[in-house]
């Protein structure tokens, strides 16, 4: 999918391009901001040895400012970052903007891509300050995810459009990689999907280095030692493994590489993609009748897109003097979410709530229309992301076969016996019960209350790491992962014995299974036995998915 017309003045060019983009003397500095697309796997790391490689005189200096889920709007709102550009003396900075460019929009399951207005104000700052620091802004183009090859059109057209308006360079990732993904044997993705594969990285690396040097990759190394770098861009104390690909693969991927940046390093108009049509329609709510208060005062239970391990919700609506007031809960199996309703107001034949979901900072207008004892709504949220979710409401408390009036009950007698019995034993009781609601057995899976323990940790709320951990010990005593991940909470908490305890249990358990990180919790442990500070491995583990 790239579209090249035909070259002119190609050997001129190319001396423009190579004079332009080296570096000022034999040091050659660069910065990267951005996000989880560029920490993973260390890219900058493998960037930085591929020039070494190269050019073994070169002396290369790198840093990664960087964060989950950052967009180029959050890094400008960190004073930090700026300051870094302004004192770094960088040849180049190369901007990676969030994978939805910064400005996505979420319809029920479905993310789309959004307007870019908010990506090419905030390329435009940067590129200023880039500027006048007498470096060089470099963008790098993201890749579309596994599932949905066609919207990279709309990344490149963002990343081009805006690279040929400040006169920046692009390094071409997202084209180099939508002609390498057709190759069976090649997996670029993550098992999310999304995020690079060591094998993508090395893609991403290469294509970097090729842009930055002008230099035909073929031949580079696909085995990479380096320091590893940690979501914020910080390095690790000692040199590792990072890659490890085939000589095959690498050749491959080589070749790819250098035929689309060459192409687009030396074409008149590689810079013009047409601006593909958005992809989804803003969802209306539909025409209701007119809304009494008396008609919908009570309560209405119902499930909806808001979150996708919520089984449910329920809204109760009083008549406070002639006027609504509102309280939304929604519910999965482990808690019960509430929603803080700061307006309500009937307004023809529509109930318009104006809500703040504290758990995910967000603001939002949540509209609905009553027809046939029936109520639907639309809440609309804006923020990093648009955001619009289906809800639908009756009066009848079943549905999906789960009885959501029960469930609340269920929840309200959850946190009465944490207070009473501790949380594992009333977790434990909890999820018997709930198992018995729903007619099966059901408990919560490991990734989950590793997830949401790692969350708590990030909080710094300790004492709820420590039960999501705790409970994950019990139902899951085959796993040396939460041993592990308890332990860590332990040593957060400041009770080292404790910890020493569980990782001697883990130790002994992985001798007994054979586990494949043996290494890794024994070198913990004689940290632990010797006094020596243990890495907290926290931030590598994603945290629960957002509503969706």
């Amino acid at each position: 999918m790239i579209y090249i017309k035909k070259c002119f003045s190609l050997y001129l060019l190319l001396i423009v391009a190579f004079s332009c983009s080296q570096p000022k003397d034999d040091h050659i500095r660069i910065l990267f901001i951005g996000n989880s697309y560029t920490y993973y796997n260390s890219t900058p790391e493998l960037v930085k040895a591929f020039i070494q490689e190269r050019f073994p005189d070169q002396v290369v200096e790198t840093q990664l400012i960087s964060g989950g889920g950052m967009t180029l709007a959050d890094h400008w709102k960190n004073e930090s970052t700026v300051e870094a550009i302004r004192t770094g003396k960088w040849d180049y900075v190369v901007l990676q903007e969030q994978s939805k460019l910064g400005m996505g929009v979420m319809i029920d399951s479905e993310m789309y891509f959004g307007q870019t207005e908010r990506f090419f104000e905030h390329a435009r700052k940067f590129d200023t300050e880039i500027t006048k620091a007498d470096a060089k802004t470099v963008f790098l183009m993201t890749w579309s995810v596994r599932d949905k090859p066609n919207e990279q059109a709309i990344l490149t057209h963002a990343y081009t459009a805006i690279a040929k308006e400040l006169e920046a360079m692009v390094a071409p990732v997202g084209l180099v990689w939508d002609k390498v993904r057709k190759v069976p044997k090649i997996d670029l993705y993550a098992d999310d999907g999304g995020h690079p594969s060591p094998t993508g990285s090395y893609l991403t690396a290469v294509t970097l280095y090729a842009t930055l040097m002008i230099d035909n990759p073929k031949g580079l190394s696909g085995t990479i030692s380096g320091n590893r770098l940690s979501s914020s861009g910080d390095p690790s104390l000692n040199k590792e493994l990072l890659i490890d690909i085939s000589s095959e693969e690498a050749q491959l991927i080589q070749e790819a590489n250098w035929d689309v940046v060459k192409a687009m390093q030396t074409s008149s108009s590689y810079l013009d993609f047409e601006q593909p049509e958005p992809s989804y329609t803003i969802p209306v709510l539909s025409k209701g009748e007119s809304i009494e208060l008396n008609n919908i005062v009570g309560k209405w239970y119902g499930t909806g897109t808001y979150g996708s391990e919520y089984v449910g919700q329920i809204m109760e609506v009083k008549d406070e003097g002639d006027k609504p007031e509102v309280s939304l809960s929604f519910y999965s199996p482990h808690v019960q979410d509430e929603i803080r309703i700061d307006s309500a107001i009937i307004k023809g034949d529509q109930l318009i709530l104006t809500l703040y979901d504290s758990l995910r900072s967000r603001n939002a207008i949540l509209q609905m229309s009553l027809n046939n004892g029936k109520m639907e709504g639309i809440l609309a949220s804006s923020g990093n992301f648009q955001m619009y979710k289906h809800l639908y409401f009756s009066k009848a408390s079943v549905h999906n076969e789960i009885d959501l009036s029960a469930l609340a009950l269920l929840m309200e007698s959850f946190q009465s016996n944490i207070a009473k019995e501790g949380h594992t034993k009333a977790a434990l009781k909890h999820y018997e019960q709930y198992s018995n609601l729903i007619g099966e057995s059901y408990k919560p899976e490991e990734f989950y209350l590793n997830a949401i323990g790692y969350n708590f940790l990030r909080g710094e709320k300790v004492n709820d790491a420590l039960n999501a951990f705790e409970l994950a010990m019990t139902y899951y005593p085959e796993s040396i992962n939460t041993y592990d991940s308890y332990a860590e909470a332990l040593i957060v908490a400041e009770r080292k014995d404790e910890a020493l305890a569980v990782y001697k249990k883990a130790y002994e358990l992985a001798k007994k299974i054979g586990y494949e990180n043996l290494d890794y919790i024994e070198t913990n442990l004689n940290k632990l036995k010797n006094n020596i500070a243990v890495d907290i491995e926290g931030e590598a583990i994603p945290p629960p998915p957002p509503p969706h």
